[in-house]
């Protein structure tokens, strides 16, 4: 036991100097000003809701960006905010079909499946608070008896029976945005860890902790690190279509040593 403990402390320690190596790419890459707001976003989208409205809005985001990105639905959130009376559940389990049908006129994301669904949604989070009024609670309770290591599954099937137009996939999403880490990794972050060599697990939850034990050893917030990985994976040479000739972690990536490794 003790040679594998050790064996993951080295690969947190030569994730960690990695780490920093990106976090200085993605300065360069974007400015920091720009890298640092860029993290400072991703981390408050994922913050833990202070309440019902926070929450709810992130669910119907994330359903918003079923087939888009979050990057498209936050150019239009502000009008979204306004069109779903901010958000608060109780008002938009109240908006008529007629209305629904008069939002698809409005400068918004005009996808009537989608509108629609976030109105069925806002009715079944009413009906589904608890004597508080609060339907985080609910989720609270199936969480405290649910496991974080395998992706909050009781968590994820619960929202999947709760709303509608949630796949797997969206549920995940959601919770990850109510602060539920190991609900779903960054795809982008998990590609780079992969060719990087330091996840070689296929279990998503994987990545999440390697990240989270990333986040640990320097201090840092788990989402801050995420974005950092998330953000070499899209704007710098580790990409779908990767340019390893030009990145800066070539030399100690698996990836990059590999014969068909790309040299563009």
């Amino acid at each position: 036991m003790k040679p594998r403990k050790n064996v993951k402390r080295l690969g947190v320690r030569a994730g960690l100097a990695a780490l920093r190596s990106i976090e200085r790419a993605n300065a360069e890459l974007l400015g920091m000003d720009e890298y640092s707001a860029r993290v400072r976003r991703y981390v408050a989208a994922h913050d833990a809701p202070a309440d019902d409205t926070v929450a709810f809005e992130r669910l119907c985001l994330a359903i918003f960006a079923q087939g888009l990105s979050f990057d498209a639905v936050d150019k239009h959130r502000e009008v979204l905010r306004s069109a779903f009376d901010g958000f608060d559940p109780a008002a938009v389990a109240r908006i008529t079909a007629q209305r629904a049908a008069a939002l698809l006129q409005e400068p918004i994301i005009r996808n009537r499946s989608k509108i629609e669904g976030c109105v069925e949604n806002a009715r079944r989070w009413v009906a589904l608070t608890d004597a508080s009024g609060q339907y985080l609670a609910r989720i609270a309770g199936i969480a405290a008896d649910d496991h974080p290591a395998e992706g909050w599954p009781k968590l994820t099937a619960a929202l999947q029976r709760d709303f509608a137009r949630l796949g797997e996939s969206t549920a995940g999403l959601t919770l990850k945005r109510w602060g539920f880490f190991t609900a779903r990794c960054h795809p982008g972050s998990q590609r780079l860890l992969r060719r990087l060599g330091y996840v070689n697990d296929g279990r998503p939850q994987k990545v999440q902790e390697f990240v989270a034990a990333l986040a640990q050893a320097g201090g840092k917030d788990p989402y801050a690190v995420e974005a950092a990985l998330a953000l070499f994976a899209a704007v710098g040479p580790c990409k779908a279509d990767p340019s390893c000739a030009v990145c800066l972690l070539n030399e100690g990536c698996p990836s990059a040593a590999a014969p068909d490794a790309a040299v563009s």
